[in-house]
């Protein structure tokens, strides 16, 4: 619900720069995650250093194609709403690039991850043999790397508008960014289930699911949004953007983030519902691996970090406004997606008499928090070089009467 009833705008913002708090721990976060892959690959525990290495930078990847994803969602959707919070998802996409470099040389260890990549396997086994033409290592590169460059330019061309219309105002670029989104988002549709195909759903090329691509969007969707919710969250607390970004406004912000957990629960649960319905020894043995070898509570902890907690503690309304109980439990979600990030790839890198067992997530998790630290820091650096707020746009003062 919205009021026509308009007021001065608040005093400009200027640009938002991360506080020197946030900067450092990201450093460190960095440096870290470069130790323990370094000592990994050191000791020539490859299969280790290359699944730790994959789980973060698919981690950082979703936040940055979430950014133009959620851009595209709200342009197509008219939410005026959320015109103050912009520059967190332009921002975001800054890291699509140097992320997309990072995901290509995912291919640089897939001897160590991919059973498809070795010739000789392949040609011992029939499934493999069959489903060849598309898992080679030429069309990885390919199709990946197509995805990624569309991903860099359709954010390019929505961010740019959105750039353009600080300059010049107007509705145009409003228009344009429309027509851009409805087209990415059909294009996202298809490259998401390419990029999502490869670099994880392959892990077991034998495996497969109809609903994995779907599942991967659901996890896209919570988890940036929840990036979204600790980045407004704290700007509310700390006095930034005043005026701007209200209880008002994270309230709809947390009602997406409380829908999406939802979702997420419903196309989990459909997955395991059509794969235990049908009985398929193709399908089944995804949940079978991962009731063995010690990884059954690492697959039960799963929907209770991403979907029942943080659920149950968001259902009050109050809890969707107020930033100090918004901001935590985003962070749980966060943390959660490494998790089912973990109980994806860590089953699924070894075979046969070596497959892999449960264990700590210590590199891992490790590994992934330098993959977060380097997107903050580029996050940080793009979100400085703008001004912090749209203050041209003309939806802005409607976003300002914005009541929820």
């Amino acid at each position: 619900m919205s009021h026509s009833h308009s007021h001065a705008l608040p005093a400009a913002p200027g640009r938002l720069a991360l506080p020197g708090i946030v900067q450092g721990l990201s450093i460190a976060a960095v440096l870290a995650g470069g130790a323990a892959l370094a000592m990994s690959f050191s000791r020539g525990d490859l299969q280790l250093a290359w699944s730790s290495y994959l789980i973060g930078v698919f981690f950082a990847l979703g936040l940055g194609v979430f950014g133009v994803a959620w851009l595209a969602i709200l342009y197509l959707a008219r939410a005026d709403w959320s015109v103050t919070m912009r520059r967190i998802p332009e921002a975001m996409t800054s890291w699509l690039l140097p992320g997309g470099l990072l995901t290509m040389a995912v291919g640089l260890g897939a001897h160590s991850l991919y059973h498809w990549s070795h010739a000789d396997v392949v040609a011992a086994d029939e499934l493999l043999t069959h489903k060849a033409p598309f898992l080679n290592m030429g069309m990885f590169y390919a199709l990946v790397g197509v995805s990624l460059a569309l991903w860099v330019a359709f954010a390019a061309l929505i961010v740019g508008a959105s750039h353009r219309q600080d300059k010049e105002g107007g509705i145009g670029p409003t228009r344009t960014s429309r027509t851009f989104s409805a087209i990415f988002l059909v294009v996202f549709a298809l490259t998401i289930s390419i990029v999502s195909f490869y670099l994880l759903l392959s892990l077991d090329a034998h495996w497969f699911s109809t609903m994995f691509a779907v599942l991967v969007f659901t996890d896209v969707v919570q988890t940036g949004t929840a990036f979204v919710a600790v980045v407004a969250g704290l700007m509310v607390m700390n006095g930034r953007l005043q005026g701007f970004i209200n209880d008002n406004h994270l309230h709809s912000l947390g009602k997406m983030v409380f829908a999406a957990t939802g979702f997420w629960a419903y196309i989990y649960f459909c997955q395991h519902m059509l794969i235990w319905y049908a009985n398929i020894p193709e399908e089944t043995v995804y949940f079978l691996r991962r009731q063995e070898n010690g990884w059954l509570p690492y697959l039960l902890a799963l929907p209770a970090l991403k979907f029942v907690v943080p659920f149950l503690l968001m259902v009050p309304r109050d809890a969707k406004r107020n930033p100090k109980k918004l901001v935590p439990v985003a962070i749980l979600i966060l943390f959660a997606q490494f998790w089912e990030l973990f109980v994806m790839v860590g089953p699924a890198v070894s075979h046969g008499e070596a497959a892999a067992h449960a264990h700590l997530p210590v590199v891992e998790f490790a590994a992934t928090l330098g993959f977060i630290g380097l997107f903050t820091l580029v996050f940080g650096w793009s979100l400085a070089r703008h001004d912090a707020v749209p203050l041209k746009d003309p939806a802005l003062t409607e976003c300002l009467n914005y009541h929820s």
